[in-house]
């Protein structure tokens, strides 16, 4: 399974920019009628390094050009996933304020949506 990197790379984009939406449309919302521009940079900011942190997390996947692990599909699912639900399961066992466990799982979460949507494109690619 050759070409691993660029739907890793396109992941971690489309990771960024859906996390970013989404916890600045949960910031609104918790924060009803308060004026949060100023917080807009420190959610980019935040949400970047969670998505890097996801990413690096990833990178195992990389392994799945070995072809003995793409045909094992236990070995296959680890690797293509594990980083990302190793991360949720991190957030849940920190003892953080919920609004910050809120946008670590909403982060977390998203990149696995986004990461199984290129694991299917995968899929069908090499059926």
């Amino acid at each position: 399974m050759k070409g691993l990197a660029r739907p890793l790379f396109k992941a971690f984009i489309f990771s960024v920019i859906l996390s970013i939406a989404a916890s600045s449309i949960y910031y609104a919302v918790a924060q009803k009628g308060i004026d949060y521009t100023h917080a807009l940079p420190q959610i980019f900011e935040g949400i970047l390094f969670l998505n890097i942190i996801i990413f690096i997390m990833s990178l195992p996947s990389l392994f799945l050009v070995n072809a003995a692990y793409w045909n094992n599909l236990i070995v296959r699912l680890l690797l293509y996933f594990a980083g990302p639900v190793v991360f949720i399961i991190t957030a849940l066992t920190f003892k953080l304020p919920p609004a910050d466990k809120a946008v670590y799982l909403l982060t977390g979460v998203i990149f696995i949506v986004v990461r199984a949507v290129f694991y299917y494109l995968a899929v069908k690619k090499r059926k």
